[in-house]
């Protein structure tokens, strides 16, 4: 049997608690969630978890899920691009509700970030409404750029394009900014 580090038990413990509470992840997140680790240390400690049956790994599809029942959730993966822009400096961060995603907090603020689904906007604009000026910084994630001029509610911070190579591009009123 081998044994293994004090630091590979870290992150063992790491991403096992990750999984548990976004379900899925894509293999590349997990890179850039552990940039310390190599791709090669990255799949051997996945491989250790889903023979002790602590995840199930679709290396065909590149997805790690933290149980074989668990199904991809678009709104999750995007959502959690979005958050690996600002890991560095995220002090916590979780995975919440409808129409929220995903809410995370740096030193500085609390940030929610949405997932707008094409020809959702009129019930996400419903469904945050009424949060007026205690709203939290929200990071809104669309399909398509035509939907940022459909979406109006309090705290949008800023809109993101999460491209399929997993790169975001963010969007103000007055023009694009890249991560």
């Amino acid at each position: 049997m081998k044994h293994i580090s004090m630091e590979q038990e870290n992150h063992l413990t790491k991403i096992n608690r990750m999984l548990s509470m976004y379900q899925v992840l894509e293999v590349a997140q997990l890179e850039k969630a552990f940039p310390d680790l190599d791709g090669m240390k990255l799949r051997m400690l996945l491989k250790r978890l889903e023979k002790n049956g602590r995840l199930a790994f679709d290396k065909e599809n590149g997805m790690v899920m933290y149980s074989k029942e668990c199904s991809r959730n678009q709104a999750v993966i995007a959502a959690f691009w979005v958050l690996l822009d600002f890991y560095s400096d995220i002090t916590y961060h979780t995975v919440s509700e409808y129409p929220v995603a995903l809410t995370f907090y740096t030193d500085k603020a609390g940030y929610d970030v949405v997932y707008v689904p094409e020809d959702k906007e009129i019930i996400i604009n419903h469904a945050l409404a009424g949060f007026g000026e205690e709203s939290p910084h929200r990071l809104v994630i669309v399909e398509k750029s035509e939907q940022m001029a459909r979406l109006h509610f309090p705290g949008i911070a800023a809109f993101c394009l999460v491209l399929p190579d997993g790169k975001v591009q963010y969007y103000r009123k007055q023009g694009v900014t890249e991560s």
